[in-house]
């Protein structure tokens, strides 16, 4: 005899849950693109396991648990009242959170990311979160039995496992915000489909005593606290994120020249012409240059390069930067060869003036 109601409050938990699914995984892409930027230097390396940690905690808490539990508020038994064991509840947020740490670390450490890593830590993930489910449904307590029918467990298991291979591959690979969004609503939809596959397998056989032998915490009790501390650990996430924000754009800027976006077209020779530079005043003359590099790498506004810096071979163009006062010879900075460099690796030329 049926005894099981998956929809008590109809499509607002699908909704829910699937929202927190959603949000869980863009949080945990976003995470995993700060670690892949970290480079390998010790501090880097320690600042990639923290990405991949912050990672962790967004698929394994929010995306999968949260879902999990949010999902869980439409399960009702018939004459029967639902209690959780707290404990169970929190070892299989622990296990949740584990596994995918544990998983993503495999993936993403080392020099190279690479799908025979991610071919390996997929399974491991994906039996982390199966774990993370049933015991979820273990820590359930009602006035009888609940079991789980052979195929759906199965089913349950693939659908883990292949969600866990393509949430690493999507976080070790994928960059953009599009790219991140269509991966997170695919995501998103395997934890669901794997969710109420597994659900679609549940049998409960209810006890002659009814209501009246259940133990634990009811669960509108646990959801207040619950969604309070997934609240704010969306909110500590989208802080952390938004603090990369001027790294990034630093970060850019130590390349040593500084463009404005989508306006500058490349001459015949490949050369970026020096007056379409910004990050500090116009040249003023034929070979003036004081930009970011410039400044960084000590010059003064009164200095100049001592000496025309070559064009690139081949170039028709002309010197790149030409001086444009006298005696600038004696005013020779040590970081001429790095400017000289820096300009090379653009290919910096200056514009021509019109003819007139």
């Amino acid at each position: 005899m049926e005894h099981v109601s998956h929809f008590t409050y109809g499509w607002i938990n699908p909704i829910m849950a699937f929202g927190f699914a959603f949000a869980g995984s863009i949080l945990a892409l976003m995470c995993m693109t700060q670690a892949r930027r970290q480079d390998g230097r010790v501090k880097s390396a320690r600042r990639r396991v923290q990405w991949i940690a912050l990672s962790a905690f967004a698929l394994g808490g929010t995306a999968i648990w949260m879902m999990h539990f949010t999902a869980m508020i439409g399960f009702k038994v018939v004459e029967s009242d639902i209690a959780y064991d707290p404990m169970k509840t929190f070892l299989s947020l622990l296990a949740s959170i584990g596994a995918v740490f544990f998983g993503l670390l495999v993936a993403g450490t080392g020099r190279r990311n690479t799908v025979a890593k991610i071919l390996m830590a997929g399974p491991i993930t994906g039996i982390g979160v199966v774990i993370m489910h049933y015991s979820g449904m273990a820590a359930i307590n009602v006035s009888g039995h609940i079991a789980h029918e052979r195929g759906y467990f199965i089913a349950s298991v693939v659908i883990a496992v292949v969600a866990a291979t393509a949430a690493l591959f999507c976080g070790m690979y994928l960059d953009g915000w599009r790219w991140q969004s269509a991966a997170a609503v695919i995501m998103a939809s395997a934890i669901s489909a794997m969710h109420y596959t597994g659900m679609a397998g549940v049998r409960v056989t209810v006890y002659d005593q009814g209501r009246n032998s259940v133990s634990g915490i009811d669960p509108i009790m646990l959801t207040l606290p619950i969604l309070g501390v997934a609240t704010i650990g969306i909110i500590v996430l989208l802080f952390a994120l938004m603090g990369t924000q001027p790294k990034m754009v630093t970060k850019r800027d130590q390349l040593g020249i500084e463009v404005e976006d989508e306006e500058v077209l490349p001459t015949a020779t490949g050369a970026i012409p020096v007056d379409r530079l910004r990050g500090g005043p116009r040249p003023r003359g034929a070979g003036r240059v004081r930009n970011k590099s410039e400044r960084s790498q000590g010059y003064v506004p009164d200095q100049r390069p001592t000496r025309p810096l070559q064009a690139p071979m081949g170039s028709q163009d002309g010197p790149m930067i030409v001086p444009d006062r006298p005696g600038a010879r004696t005013q020779r900075s040590f970081q001429q060869a790095d400017l000289e460099r820096t300009a090379e690796h653009y290919d910096i030329t200056p514009r021509q003036a019109p003819r007139r």
